[in-house]
């Protein structure tokens, strides 16, 4: 069983245009979520994260038209779409448009998390709730954020994965850094043991969004809560 929640917004960003976007969908067993920022100071980064998120919709509708639950097979469809994407975008705005992505990939006790860029996967998971990053920004330095890896521009761009088994049940959030930039860690960390232990997945969800305006909200904000039940 999966259970999910996710919002994208705003915020309190001077250019008053969400550059980010979301797409999450499941059928109980499997599941695909997707969130994608597009990279500030550059043009045209609703239409990178936009393009990205229809790209991982349609790898979802094969995924889920074809009954696919190999997660291996599962993550090289993904792949496909987002090197497709990323060529697309190139093509068309040539090293001026770009997005990141991070997409979770959850199928029948197993998951995988593909990303490029600073948008972040974290889990909670096992009888210790234990609470891990799963994902690593993708910037020189972690002072300036500069990103070096995305999609949309750089030649090619490094599709970061990582596969892992879950025992019985796993909690995740992914966001942008409109998010994390503006909360406590202990709050995602919190937010994780609420879709854990209580699978309150919306309730999360809010209580970051919450946070994140009390700090100044300065960025799109964009979440995607996970509860998934082996």
């Amino acid at each position: 069983m999966i259970s999910s929640y996710g919002f994208s917004e705003i915020g309190n960003s001077k250019k008053n245009i969400n550059q980010d976007a979301i797409f999450y969908d499941d059928n109980g067993k499997t599941g695909i979520f997707v969130v994608s920022d597009g990279v500030g100071g550059m043009k045209s980064g609703e239409v990178a994260s936009s393009k990205v998120c229809e790209k991982i919709e349609i790898a979802w509708s094969t995924v889920n038209s074809n009954k696919i639950s190999d997660i291996k097979e599962i993550v090289a469809i993904i792949k496909e779409k987002l090197t497709e994407c990323h060529e697309e975008i190139l093509s068309e705005y040539g090293n001026e448009c770009g997005a990141t992505v991070v997409v979770l990939v959850i199928s029948i006790g197993q998951c995988a998390v593909i990303w490029a860029g600073d948008s972040r996967c974290y889990m909670m998971n096992g009888k210790s709730r234990t609470f891990t990053a799963l994902t690593k920004d993708d910037v020189e330095d972690e002072k300036d954020s500069k990103i070096t890896n995305a999609i949309g521009f750089f030649s090619t761009p490094m599709l970061n994965t990582t596969y892992l088994d879950y025992d019985g049940k796993a909690a995740f959030l992914l966001m942008s850094d409109g998010i994390y930039k503006y909360v406590e860690k202990e709050s995602i960390s919190d937010a994780a043991r609420l879709s854990f232990v209580y699978e309150k997945v919306q309730k999360a969800c809010e209580n970051l969004k919450n946070e994140a305006y009390k700090n100044g909200a300065g960025d799109n904000l964009s979440l995607i809560a996970v509860t998934a039940i082996k």
